[in-house]
């Protein structure tokens, strides 16, 4: 078990209770008996109205599993999504509404998602044309088809119903394949789907991010946000060296060569205790270099939005083939086999 694994394991991964309470609900509206539910998820169904409760995630999965077999609906995520009442809104929620405009809701919603489930982190970024939302599983044990098809249904239904009906997606992404009720998402979605993606995706062009939400309470929005402050500092766990030196390559990979006694600098501390404490979690500094140009390049490949050149230049390589050999080196294939 590497270092990260001790320190995960020391940190519960939770959600939000306004989820549990949500799908607790529709389950309890469809007839299962609050007693039976309670006995089956080891939950007492009355603490989920406290607002800054929070729920092992394991539990909120295996009311999931509860809610197929009870149901006997393969797209019960999508309907409980559908079926969603804004009031119920978890804080987050409300923030993200109380925001100017979208772009900036969005923006703050990546920062504080980790509030809503803790297993998943959001990353929100804009090229030349589209505005993305990705959803990115942190464990593939965290991932689960039926409350995806929840988060995406309630993300696209509330965007259209409180900001603007004319919200129109360029398509919506999901990490699993393609179940048995496509037709349900594309009723819901009104879009192009895409299924075994590298992550659950909204795409829109990047204009909308323009709009204004109509219902913005700027008093409320600042209550709201030093509230979440603290639920923030609760849950977060101390990021490990390794990840920290991950993040700071990500930003400076289009730079060129990335730096170690730079990096040192920017975390306080010589290049020697720098790679000191790297080996002491299990790892070095030029694998975790390594790690993040792998991870971007087959992430940039997958989504096709640049050419081959212009990942190598993202990635901080001089030239075409020195990526391309990494590539190789890296999943024993070239870059545009791979694309292929």
């Amino acid at each position: 078990m590497t270092a990260k694994d001790k320190q995960d394991d020391n940190n519960e991964v939770t959600v939000n209770a306004s989820s549990t309470r949500s799908l607790s609900g529709y389950l309890i509206k469809k007839g299962l008996s609050k007693k039976k539910l309670e006995a089956q998820t080891g939950l007492t169904l009355s603490k989920l109205d406290q607002p800054d409760q929070r729920i092992p995630i394991e539990t909120f999965q295996s009311l999931w599993d509860i809610a197929e077999q009870f149901t006997k609906d393969p797209a019960v995520g999508l309907h409980v999504g559908e079926s969603s009442n804004p009031d119920d809104m978890g804080v987050v929620g409300h923030i993200f509404f109380n925001n100017a405009t979208l772009g900036e809701a969005l923006k703050q919603f990546e920062r504080l998602y980790k509030l809503v489930n803790q297993g998943m982190r959001v990353e929100f970024y804009v090229d030349d044309d589209f505005a993305y939302l990705n959803y990115i599983c942190e464990r593939p044990e965290y991932y689960s088809r039926a409350n995806m098809d929840r988060t995406m249904a309630i993300s696209v239904i509330r965007a259209r119903t409180l900001i603007r009906s004319k919200l129109k997606m360029e398509y919506v992404a999901f990490a699993h394949p393609e179940p048995g009720y496509i037709d349900e998402y594309q009723r819901i979605f009104q879009c192009p789907i895409k299924f075994d993606q590298p992550h659950c995706s909204i795409v829109f062009k990047k204009q909308f991010l323009a709009f204004e939400l109509p219902k913005r309470n700027p008093y409320l929005h600042k209550v709201l946000t030093r509230h979440v402050e603290t639920l923030l500092n609760k849950i977060r766990p101390k990021k490990s060296l390794s990840d920290q030196v991950k993040v700071i390559a990500s930003k400076q990979l289009p730079k060129g060569d990335i730096d170690a006694e730079k990096v040192a600098s920017q975390l306080c501390m010589s290049r020697h205790t720098l790679y000191r404490k790297l080996k002491a979690e299990g790892s070095s500094f030029q694998e975790l270099i390594e790690a993040v140009r792998k991870e971007k390049a087959i992430r940039y490949i997958k989504e096709k939005r640049y050419s081959l050149s212009e990942i190598a230049f993202l990635l901080g390589f001089s030239e075409l083939s020195a990526f391309s050999r990494a590539f190789k080196r890296w999943t024993g294939s070239s870059p545009a086999k791979y694309q292929k």
